[in-house]
């Protein structure tokens, strides 16, 4: 009864989690009713599987786990009862008269047989009741001992390794011990060599039974010598006949490990990447929602953002240990673990850093969303905060950059409204500090293009561009000019002379240009130089004949000559005046 009550509660809540996951997104523009829903959905689904794994474990292997405990039963009954015969003879002996060494060893050998029938008794009473009694009988608040723990946590690795190199060590210990043997037969050849020449010169009575006595004691250590470097090189020789190279012990080595822990490792990594791709996924799809999809989002809702992906990495991590968990692989679940421990130990020392991203991932760092930001010296719109934030400048060709999220730490963005992106844009006529002008066919994030009179292109990657500060003359743009005539002319310089030159300017640019392009031009006198009086002409155009503009800078200077021809006035040029000095004066000529 209770089984389909389960089921029942189940397939309930699993339908209402469906049900508040269709209606709620159509009606509220949050997350929270998704992750009511799939709360609801995943407390079905697991009180579901609960009851169906409970209802498999009640009918299944009930009758193969009699026939197994039966099986055990008779085993442990045989062992104790060859125990308790082989005790009770140990016991009789120790009744008898034993010599001091005797009793020792028998002593020693009652005591292992009680500790023996001891543990197959507890062995008898966990398949009896299925209650292990060393951890029922444990103590409930136990030392921990750091250090016994770490050993067993490593254990499992250091065997692994040692596993790995067993051969070569092995061939290593081999050869030693050939070496450490040829020694020693050497040795062992010399000593009987020279055994044998004292017992040829000595005639001593006395002497030579003893020589001849040392002398076959030092030929059994030869001969033992020898023979156990015979068998050591034999042993030598099979073990490197059955290598194969260094490739063919590579390949060993891939392929033990792949059918040992390779398959587990494998099925850790497909795991962990399934769950981290479908979180991907999800994340994909909620991020369609209005709440997570508008420009300014909620601080709760990059909360649930931050919430999500580090929930997402947790899960990757936590899906290779349950793996190797499951799989009872405690080498590589060890590996892990220690990887993991390596991580956060190091981590303590980005632990600022990572603070501060967590700060511009929920929009409270110095870099916000829909600000202003200057990066490589160009100014981009912060669309986006993230793992990998999103930069836009609209007036730039591929104007869109991703970077990882620490490249905006040591950046600060400000609040803009309706400001220039780009000094100019694709199609503008601009003049630059040192004198090129140009037209702008390209711009991106990397380089400047400029189209010259004449057909030739010139580039200039961006930021260099921006250094020599373009004149944009696709507006309006003006062109100075300086002349001066001669100071004879002193007496109309201000006044006859500026108009005439005025209105000759006037006529002859309304004819270069046409009169809807010309938008202003002035004739002033600015100053009296050394050698002329100057003056300052400006000419203000219409940025529709900005390609013109070279050109018109060379015609004013044109139409002023001409002007000076036309009304015969001189055009001085640079002169040295010498001022001779007073010939009666004293020094003069010296």
């Amino acid at each position: 009864m209770f089984q389909y009550l389960g089921r029942e509660a189940g397939v309930k809540l699993c339908f209402n989690g469906f049900m508040l996951t269709r209606f709620f997104p159509t009606r509220l523009s949050c997350l929270y009713p998704w992750i009511i829903g799939g709360v609801f959905c995943i407390s079905g689904i697991s009180r579901l599987a609960g009851q169906l794994e409970a209802d498999q474990k009640v009918t299944a292997p009930e009758v193969a786990s009699q026939g197994s405990s039966r099986a055990a039963l008779d085993a442990l009954e045989t062992s104790i009862r060859q125990v308790e015969a082989d005790l009770k003879t140990e016991r009789t002996k120790l009744i008898t008269t034993l010599a001091p060494d005797e009793k020792e060893q028998t002593e020693a050998r009652v005591k292992l047989l009680a500790e023996k029938r001891e543990n197959l008794l507890k062995d008898l009473e966990f398949v009896v009741t299925g209650i292990d009694p060393v951890s029922f009988n444990g103590a409930t608040s136990e030392a921990v001992d750091l250090q016994s723990e770490t050993r067993d946590l490593l254990l499992p690795i250091v065997q692994e390794l040692k596993q790995l190199t067993a051969a070569p060590r092995e061939v290593e210990g081999l050869r030693r011990e050939v070496t450490t043997l040829r020694e020693r037969s050497m040795v062992t050849r010399q000593a009987v060599k020279r055994i044998e020449e004292q017992i040829q010169e000595d005639r001593d009575e006395l002497l030579s039974p003893l020589l001849r006595e040392l002398l076959t004691t030092w030929q059994k250590r030869q001969n033992e010598t020898e023979t156990e470097l015979a068998v050591t090189e034999y042993k030598l020789a099979e073990v490197e006949g059955k290598r194969s190279g260094v490739f063919g012990t590579l390949k060993d080595i891939v392929s033990s490990f792949f059918k040992q822990r390779g398959l587990n490792l494998m099925l850790a990594l497909l795991t962990s990447g399934f769950i981290f791709v479908a979180m991907h996924l999800l994340w994909r799809r909620l991020e369609k929602l209005p709440a997570l999809s508008r420009k300014n989002r909620t601080f709760s809702m990059r909360l649930v953002m931050v919430s999500f992906h580090a929930a997402t990495f947790l899960l990757s991590m936590f899906a290779i240990l349950i793996v190797f968990y499951l799989a009872g692989d405690w080498v590589l679940l060890g590996v892990a673990i220690l990887f993991l421990i390596g991580v956060a130990w190091t981590g303590k020392q980005t632990l600022p850093a990572m603070y501060e991203q967590v700060k511009l991932l929920l929009n409270l760092g110095s870099v916000r969303e829909g600000e202003r930001v200057i990066y490589n010296g160009l100014p981009w719109e912060v669309r986006s905060v993230g793992v990998f934030s999103s930069l836009y400048n609209p007036t730039l060709e591929g104007g869109h950059i991703r970077l990882p999220i620490r490249d905006l730490l040591p950046l600060v963005s400000r609040p803009h409204e309706n400001e220039v992106w780009f000094p100019c844009e694709v199609d503008d006529w601009v003049s630059l500090r040192d004198g090129t002008h140009g037209k702008v066919v390209t711009q991106s994030p990397d380089w400047v293009q400029l189209v010259l009179l004449g057909g030739s292109r010139r580039t200039y990657p961006t930021p260099d561009f921006l250094e020599l500060c373009p004149e944009n003359l696709t507006k309006n743009f003006r062109v100075k000019s300086i002349f001066g005539i001669d100071y004879k002319h002193q007496t109309i310089s201000t006044t006859e002379v500026p108009a005439k030159l005025k209105a000759r300017l006037e006529q002859e640019l309304r004819h270069l240009v046409g009169a809807d392009h010309l938008k202003n031009v002035s004739v002033d006198f600015s100053e009296a130089a050394s050698s002329s009086l100057n003056y300052t002409i400006l000419a203000d155009f219409n940025g529709s004949v900005a390609q013109k503009y070279a050109f018109l800078a060379r015609a004013i200077q044109r139409i002023c000559v001409d002007a000076c021809n036309e009304n015969h006035w001189t055009i001085p040029f640079s002169q040295i005046t010498v001022h001779q000095g007073d010939p009666t004066h004293p020094v003069y000529g010296i």
